[in-house]
């Protein structure tokens, strides 16, 4: 059974962005019941409402009226792996802050700000009732989704790069320790496309302390690799993070094959037009009074 906690104070991170490279901050505050909201600009926007982009490197929110919030994932992975979901998200900038590159700051300061929820007070999971599944043909990836008693994750990542390869791993917040298996592991970039995401005003937060680098031969990082297959399990960390933008827990079984935020935002698009419009977290944004 996936692990649920309650947020106990406001905790705030600040940094730079990881594309970016812009100084930003965001605060994590107790919610009120319900699923995850966006406060920005006098407003509080449920999270399930807004929609998406991942056309860049990264998971970008598009609010309700305006306004768009860059690279959510890791920290969103954060709230999911540790199974926060009654929570307030007020923004300073457009970027979530890079911290380590992956969720491992963010999940060790909200567990310490948190403590486990009791029987009763969980919160609603949706529980997918028949498969799914989102592809692109001309990269040869799949995302499906299956009934399940909870969530679990398998993914497989391949790269004809030689210090990537081939690699699979699995995941589920019931059974695995997410602080220990997921959340130390840092986003990637291969050197040979550096210049490129740089020209695209991308990675301009980037270094060997938040990020791996990869060319031909070698991986160059801050301490070296932490897990031999610490690219396949950053994936896990950015779908996690990505399933969190459904607004509520998921019961399903995630099959993932060279699958991105792409995939993942078209899978959560899928998952949202099957939930009741009567039964959301949040039904309706609402404005500071």
């Amino acid at each position: 059974m996936t692990p649920f906690r309650r947020l106990l104070r406001p905790v705030t991170f600040s940094g730079r962005g990881l594309h970016t490279g812009e100084e930003g901050s965001v605060t994590l505050s107790p919610g009120e019941g319900g699923g995850p909201v966006i406060e920005w600009e006098g407003r509080y926007l449920p999270l399930y409402s807004c929609t998406t982009s991942a056309l860049g490197r990264g998971t970008d929110l598009l609010l309700p009226g305006g306004g768009r919030i860059k690279t959510a994932e890791h920290l969103f992975a954060a709230l999911s792996g540790l199974g926060i979901h009654s929570v307030r998200i007020g923004m300073s900038g457009t970027e979530i802050p890079a911290l380590d590159g992956c969720s491992l700051a963010f999940a060790e300061e909200l567990l310490k700000a948190s403590e486990p929820l009791e029987d009763g007070e969980q919160p609603a999971p949706f529980a997918l009732a028949y498969p799914l599944e989102v592809e692109d043909e001309e990269r040869r990836s799949l995302l499906a989704a299956f009934p399940s008693r909870d969530l679990r994750i398998t993914c497989l990542l391949q790269y004809p790069e030689k210090p990537i390869g081939t690699e699979m791993a699995e995941f589920s917040p019931g059974r695995d320790d997410f602080l220990r298996d997921i959340a130390p592991a840092r986003t990637f970039a291969l050197k040979s496309e550096l210049d490129f995401l740089r020209e695209r005003g991308l990675a301009r937060g980037g270094s060997l302390e938040n990020a791996l680098l990869v060319d031909s031969e070698s991986v160059q990082a801050s301490g070296g690799l932490r897990f031999p297959d610490e690219f396949v399990r950053h994936k896990i960390l950015d779908l996690l993070g990505d399933l969190y933008l459904l607004g509520r827990p998921l019961r399903a079984r995630i099959v993932a094959i060279r699958s991105g935020h792409g995939l993942h935002c078209r899978l959560v698009d899928r998952l949202k037009s099957l939930i009741s419009k009567d039964n959301l977290p949040y039904a309706k944004e609402t404005r500071h009074v």
